[in-house]
C-alpha cells in the first residue's frame, strides 16, 4: 500500500502465511503473490525489479522474544532473501530494503545487523541504517529498524552523523564502531508530528453493546493492576469527560500485570499469540469505566489503513495480518525520502 502510493507497482509478493493471503486477496491483486516456503522460491521464475524489501520473521531479535538471533530457526529467513538476491546476479535489483524490531540493533552485541549488512555490502550493496517509529504518523508506539542499500557508490560521513529522530545515539554509535562495513549515508529530513491521538481512532459503541465486557471480567482486569495503574484508572474515572486508553497484559515477575497507558497512544501492536499480545481499549469519565477488546478496524487505523481497506476475515485473523505489518505512513516516509531519491539520482 505504501508503495503503491509513492509510486511503485508490486510485481512480486510472498507469505507463508494463508491468513495473511487471505487478507491480501481480498484487497489487492493477488496474481503477484506466491503462497509458500520463501525456501522454494528461485530467482529465475522472479521478475526483474528495481527494488525488493523483505520484513523478516523478528522472533529470534526480539528484546520480548527468545534472542537466538539472524541464525535462529525464525529470523534465519533473512539468509533466504539474501540467497534469491544473489541467485538475480547483474539483474539484482537496484535498491533493498529491510525492515525488523530495533532489537536487531543489538542482537548478539551488534553482530547480527553487521552481519547483514556486511553480506549485502559483498553483492555491492552500499547501506543506511534508520530507526523510524509510526507514533510520527500514527497514534501507536511502534519503533522499527530500516535498512536501505543500493549499488551507489560507498559514501561513508560516519563522524559527520549527527542525532536525528531516526538515528539516535544507540544508532550513530553502531555506525562508528563498524567502520569498514559499505555506508551510504542519507541526507534524512525532519519525521513529521503526529496529528492524531488514540481517541480519533475509536470506534463509537453504546453503552448496552455486547463488546464491552461483563462486569466480573472487568473487575479481574482491575485486579491485575499495580496500584499505580490503579490510581491512573481512577483518575480517567473521575474526568468530567470521556476519555480513552489502552490497557494491556505484561508477564512480570510476581505475574501477569494489566498495564494501562493513557498518553493518547496506544502499544506496539502484536499478533493475538499469548497471554501479553492482546490490547485493549478502556473507555473512562462521569465516574465509570469500561473495556473490551481493540476492534480489528482500530487495529487497521493504528497502521495507517485506510477505512476503504476490506476486513472480511474473522477477528483473530484480522488481528494477526494487521499486527504482524508495517505501518503504512512509516514505510511512506522511508520510501519518498530514503528509497525514491536514490532511484531519482
Amino acid at each position: 500500500m505504501a508503495l503503491e502510493r509513492s509510486g511503485w507497482e508490486v510485481a512480486f509478493a510472498n507469505d507463508i502465511a494463508l491468513t495473511k493471503f487471505e487478507m491480501y486477496r481480498s484487497n489487492f491483486d493477488h496474481r503477484d503473490f506466491f503462497l509458500g516456503d520463501v525456501r522454494e522460491i528461485r530467482a529465475r521464475s522472479l521478475p526483474k525489479v528495481a527494488l525488493a524489501t523483505a520484513s523478516f520473521p523478528c522472533i529470534d531479535l526480539s528484546l520480548a522474544g527468545n534472542r537466538d538471533g539472524l541464525n535462529g530457526r525464525h529470523s534465519s529467513a533473512y539468509w533466504e532473501f539474501h540467497r534469491i538476491i544473489t541467485e538475480m546476479g547483474r539483474h539484482r535489483p537496484f535498491v533493498v530494503v529491510l525492515e525488523n524490531v530495533v532489537g536487531l540493533l543489538s542482537s548478539r552485541g551488534g553482530k547480527d545487523l553487521n552481519s547483514i549488512l556486511d553480506s549485502l555490502g559483498k553483492l555491492g550493496y552500499s547501506c543506511d541504517v534508520i530507526m523510524v517509529d509510526a507514533v510520527n504518523f500514527v497514534p501507536q508506539s511502534r519503533p522499527r529498524l530500516f535498512i536501505v542499500g543500493s549499488l551507489s557508490p560507498a559514501s561513508p560521513r560516519n563522524s559527520e552523523l549527527q542525532p536525528h529522530p531516526a538515528r539516535p545515539k544507540q544508532l550513530i554509535q553502531f555506525v562508528r564502531d563498524n567502520p569498514r562495513l559499505r555506508w551510504n549515508h542519507l541526507i534524512l529530513p525532519p519525521l513529521p508530528t503526529r496529528k492524531h491521538d488514540l481517541e480519533d481512532i475509536i470506534e463509537n459503541f453504546e453503552e448496552k453493546s455486547p463488546v464491552w465486557w461483563e462486569p466480573r471480567r472487568q473487575v479481574h482486569l482491575f485486579h491485575q493492576m499495580s496500584l499505580r495503574h490503579k490510581r491512573v484508572l481512577n483518575a480517567l474515572t473521575e474526568l468530567k469527560k470521556k476519555s480513552f486508553a489502552t490497557v494491556y497484559k505484561r508477564v512480570r515477575p510476581n505475574g501477569c500485570m494489566a498495564e494501562i497507558r493513557a498518553d493518547g497512544i496506544a502499544g506496539c501492536l502484536r499478533t493475538p499469540r499469548g497471554g501479553s499480545s492482546k490490547q485493549f481499549v478502556i473507555q473512562a469519565g462521569y465516574g465509570r469505566w469500561s473495556v473490551r477488546n481493540l476492534t480489528a478496524r482500530e487495529y487497521a487505523r493504528l497502521q495507517g489503513v485506510p477505512d476503504s481497506f476490506e476486513i472480511n476475515l474473522p477477528y483473530n485473523q484480522a488481528l494477526f495480518g494487521f499486527g504482524d505489518a508495517v505501518c503504512v505512513p512509516a514505510v511512506g516516509w522511508v520510501i519518498d525520502y530514503c528509497v525514491n531519491p536514490l532511484l531519482d539520482s
